[in-house]
């Protein structure tokens, strides 16, 4: 009754991953220093080009047709909970939400769990893309744990920056330049992808997943995102139809040993 077309083309899938952090105060610090690093999962995981039929030119539409919503995209820094709590309090008083779980941000503090809830990413017809996008979430969040413990200084992005790197992601996936938020410019996607993996190392090695995680990258980028290899089936043959089929096959059971 309220978001009237919105819901009826509500017909959008995207992979959540919840990382556990018990303190609430912790999971707001640890979420204000994730944000940089996001689109880097959104550009690895672009698997949505096609919308009613047609070739968007983006990577992951699906992004850009979230950011419809009143309360999607991401958030701005909080200085502590207490701030966060005091917005969902006046999102509810106005009338803006009906309840917390409308709360639709490219990361949120789950309202069920406690977990920090990653929302960025496509559903990834691939499992070996999920697990990526998983890895890569719970390191960035550990990383980022670590370093707010060790009393570090985050990462600063100004807000507007950080809109127009999540569309770079969104738009060319991993085919073109993406903003490095460090250097506020445009760097090659793969350049960014790595100088992640280095600063994640730490973690990924500590939890025995640095092989796993860097040979999943080259995968990607050797075979494509699901979008490349939606993309190119399509102009291989013209035909939606060998597109559906295409990620029939990649879903179909059997394919996990």
């Amino acid at each position: 009754e309220d978001y009237q077309q919105l819901t009826r083309e509500q017909v959008l899938s995207g992979c959540h991953v919840h990382v556990g952090i018990d303190d609430p105060e912790d999971a707001i610090q640890v979420m204000n220093r994730v944000r940089p690093w996001l689109p880097v999962v959104l550009a690895l995981s672009a698997s949505s080009p096609f919308w009613l039929g047609e070739v968007t030119g983006y990577r992951s539409y699906r992004n850009r047709l979230w950011q419809r919503w009143p309360t999607a995209g991401m958030p701005g820094p909080f200085a502590n909970r207490a701030e966060y709590d005091s917005l969902v309090e006046a999102l509810l008083g106005s009338g803006s939400i009906d309840k917390p779980a409308r709360i639709y941000w490219d990361v949120r503090p789950s309202n069920k769990f406690d977990t920090i809830e990653f929302r960025v990413a496509d559903a990834c017809s691939d499992i070996d893309d999920s697990v990526l996008a998983a890895a890569l979430v719970r390191a960035i969040s550990q990383t980022c744990y670590r370093e707010l413990k060790a009393g570090e200084k985050g990462m600063q992005i100004r807000d507007e920056m950080l809109r127009s790197a999540i569309w770079r992601a969104a738009r060319y996936g991993d085919t073109e330049r993406l903003i490095d938020p460090g250097r506020q410019g445009l760097v090659p996607a793969y350049e960014l992808v790595f100088s992640l993996l280095e600063a994640l190392r730490p973690v990924l090695e500590d939890r025995n997943e640095w092989d796993e995680v860097r040979e999943l990258v080259t995968q990607v980028r050797s075979r494509g995102t699901g979008a490349a290899r939606q993309l190119a089936e399509y102009r291989r043959t013209g035909r939606l139809q060998d597109v559906v089929d295409l990620i029939v096959r990649e879903t179909a059971p059997g394919r996990v040993a």
